[in-house]
């Protein structure tokens, strides 16, 4: 079904603790304009500050860090506006990373075994909470396991967005275009951490 917000959703969301970097609102930003352009960011930001939500997407710094739960309604508000599904989130987190001129740039220069290994440095970088590493890979067979521990239940959206994310940082590094990223474990299963295993060929 749809994604459709409620103010009391949004207030759920809202209560949960965690911050993460301003550079991710920049590429919300950035991928809103180039879908749709300029007027739907203010759509947008329209139907968040309904929801007793106000967000300015041109006001974050890269440099500073904001509410998670800010960057979780964006994204909800994204596929509300879009009319989408909850996979479209993939999408939008599958774009994210060719808005950072920093990770473009690591990610050309890096191997997918440093790239697997330096997560958690990578992660700590844009989080102020929860922790990613990988368990286990083989770059042989194509494949890696990452443990995401210390996340949060925001919404499941969050989940598909990540996929994405992931998908496109593995395709940057190996120049593959066949990529599955599949969540094995979730805190919405009652895990008591997320996981995710990738393949690329």
């Amino acid at each position: 079904m749809p994604i459709k917000l409620t103010k009391a959703g949004v207030q759920r969301i809202l209560k949960i603790k965690g911050n993460v970097s301003g550079a991710i609102f920049g590429a919300y930003r950035g991928y809103l304009v180039d879908k749709r352009g300029e007027d739907t960011v203010k759509e947008i930001e329209w139907r968040l500050e309904g929801l007793g939500c106000p967000i300015k997407l041109k006001s974050f710094s890269s440099f500073k860090m904001y509410p998670e739960a800010w960057a979780c309604l964006i994204c909800l508000a994204v596929l509300e506006n879009f009319r989408w599904e909850e996979e479209k989130a993939f999408d939008i987190g599958y774009q994210a990373p060719m808005y950072s001129i920093v990770t473009k740039l690591f990610m050309k220069y890096v191997s997918i075994e440093k790239m697997l290994l330096e997560g958690p440095k990578h992660w700590r970088r844009h989080f102020d909470f929860g922790e990613i590493k990988c368990t286990k890979y083989n770059i042989k067979e194509h494949y890696a396991i990452l443990r995401l521990e210390g996340f949060k239940k925001f919404h499941q959206a969050v989940y598909t967005y990540t996929r994405g994310y992931l998908a496109k940082l593995i395709e940057m590094v190996t120049n593959s275009k066949n990529i599955k990223v599949e969540q094995t474990k979730s805190l919405y299963n009652n895990d008591s951490y997320d996981e995710f295993k990738i393949t690329w060929q």
